[in-house]
């Protein structure tokens, strides 16, 4: 080994050390704030696992113990929020949705949501099966196998053996595209924050962007709301049964 490499590794070892050492302090705060939790000290058990997200960390699992916390604690509004940001990490969790309706149940406005086209839905769910990054790797493996069919195809002078490979790298192919959509659109629902929990326990929707603006109607904290557009400090939300209206930006907590 040459001087010049080992010292590459010796600086590579001192990028790289800092973060093994984070990750497991980040590790001993988040058994401190479960061991809280199972001490029913709840409201240390939840400054613990902030310092964790306030880290840069985060997990469905995180993210699903601090909406406990907050559900323990009586912070409806809270706890839905991270159940719900629990639940885009993990769509699949059983008990994050069983936890999330049961918080849900204390919201005072019912709304009964507008029928989803089916095959939205369908395609959705399909994408939560797996991560987004898993979703990529399946994309990144296809495209590798079309590349060797294809150039298996390029250099062999066998024409009945290359017309057996079309039919592999035209599956392959099909699943590229279909790992590639499926992987977006699971993106998009890890990244694009349009979905928002209400924090004000009674908040009047307006007709405008204005103080001035017509009473439309009114909403309670806890309540989910979809973001459809923003001016100045207001946004326009639209509740699940499709009504829309205007409300300050600040009422709300951006999932």
């Amino acid at each position: 080994m040459t001087k010049k490499t080992l010292i590459g590794l010796v600086i590579a070892l001192l990028f790289w050390l800092p973060s093994i050492g984070q990750s497991k302090v980040e590790q001993i705060v988040f058994d401190k704030a479960n061991q809280l939790y199972l001490n029913g000290d709840y409201s240390a058990a939840r400054e613990e696992f902030q310092k964790v997200i306030n880290s840069g960390f985060e997990s469905a699992e995180l993210y699903y113990n601090l909406g406990n916390t907050f559900y323990k604690l009586g912070q409806i509004p809270s706890a839905i929020l991270y159940f719900e940001r629990a639940l885009i990490l993990n769509p699949k969790d059983v008990d994050i949705q069983f936890n999330l309706d049961l918080a849900n149940r204390l919201v005072v406005d019912k709304i009964n949501p507008v029928n989803e086209f089916f095959i939205r839905k369908w395609v959705r769910n399909i994408a939560g099966i797996l991560k987004a990054d898993t979703w990529g790797l399946i994309s990144l493996i296809s495209f590798a196998l079309i590349l060797g069919i294809s150039i298996v195809i390029y250099i062999s002078k066998d024409f009945k053996f290359r017309r057996l490979l079309i039919p592999g790298g035209a599956f392959f192919a099909f699943i590229l595209v279909i790992s590639l959509f499926l992987g977006s659109v699971q993106n998009r629902l890890i990244d694009h924050h349009d979905s928002a929990i209400v924090f004000s326990s009674s908040l009047t929707a307006k007709s405008s962007p204005d103080a001035s603006g017509t009473d439309l109607f009114v909403i309670h904290e806890g309540l989910k709301v979809k973001i459809t557009d923003k001016v100045g400090s207001w946004i326009r939300i639209r509740l699940a049964d499709g009504n829309e209206a205007w409300i300050p930006e600040n009422s709300v907590e951006r999932i």
